[in-house]
């Protein structure tokens, strides 16, 4: 998108920026309204069964089993042992919504992804497209550009939303152990495979305002994610994720799937986005280079 009249190349960034933002909330609320008429934009999404609405087959204490079981055959002690680790991470946007789902200059790129496990202490540096070079950071909340030695702080949204985002995901079967609130979803057929899921969130499974719900469906047999639907209450109190985790890949005891597949309920059909991982390395930088302010 361009802008007819701009006085400078300055001004002309900044439109285009205003204007992209404007556009990615237009266009999210227009898809809702348009293409997905089952959504009630008016209301909080709610993941749980009719079954749990009416507080009927409530099963807390086996849907913390299940979770535990799930952390084991992932290996979230392995998270324990590390202080760093850095990932290889390719991102790709499809289609219309997705060209307009997110704030990077491409819609196909790669990341070097760099954290401090258990935390949300990272760096976040673009490997290719017109962003190459660039690095994100984010320390305790506070977002940051990272230009040679220099930290330049910030109050950045998108690095606030997106860095934390790639991390939980990539931690997500020993990150979801901190939910409070825990409850059974029963079981379901997905792809073939026999499926027990989970709903969680923190205080209550109960909608709420300001926190997300996931469920955490769970092979029956290898106790492994098949996939996860979730919230996104950042975005909107509307919007639904669905998010696969297939071909998993082992790192001396942790299980990581190589592909996160996402699906929205913006969509009628197909994929919004898929993130891999193609790369696994611990401890490549120290803690204190993911915590530059002091």
């Amino acid at each position: 998108m361009k802008t007819s009249t701009c006085k400078s190349n300055s001004n002309s960034k900044t439109n285009l920026g205003t204007m992209k933002k404007i556009v990615r909330i237009s266009l999210l609320l227009l898809s809702v309204i348009s293409i997905s008429s089952c959504v009630n934009v008016f209301s909080l999404s709610d993941l749980r069964t009719e079954a749990l609405k009416e507080n009927k087959g409530s099963n807390p204490n086996k849907a913390k089993q299940l979770l535990s079981e799930m952390g084991k055959a992932h290996g979230i002690e392995y998270w324990n042992t590390i202080d760093t680790y850095n990932i290889t991470f390719k991102e790709e946007f499809y289609g219309f919504l997705g060209k307009f789902s997110h704030p990077f200059k491409e819609s196909d790129l790669t990341f070097s992804l760099s954290y401090i496990p258990k935390t949300y202490n990272g760096q976040f540096e673009f490997l290719t497209g017109e962003q190459k070079g660039t690095v994100w950071g984010i320390q305790d909340w506070q977002t940051y550009e990272k230009k040679g030695d220099q930290i330049l702080k910030d109050e950045d949204k998108e690095k606030k939303f997106w860095i934390p985002t790639y991390q939980y995901f990539i931690e997500f079967p020993s990150r979801i152990q901190e939910a409070t609130a825990v409850d059974y979803m029963g079981q379901k057929v997905i792809d073939g495979i026999t499926a027990e899921g989970v709903i969680a969130s923190w205080g209550t499974v109960e909608p709420q305002k300001e926190l997300d719900q996931y469920v955490v469906w769970i092979n029956a047999e290898t106790k492994q994610i098949i996939k996860i639907d979730y919230t996104i209450r950042d975005v909107n109190k509307f919007v639904v994720g669905v998010a696969y985790f297939k071909d998993y890949k082992n790192y001396n005891g942790l299980l990581l799937p190589s592909e996160f597949p996402v699906k929205s309920n913006l969509l009628k059909d197909g994929f919004l986005h898929k993130m891999s991982i193609k790369d696994f390395t611990i401890n490549p930088v120290s803690k204190e280079s993911l915590m530059p302010i002091k």
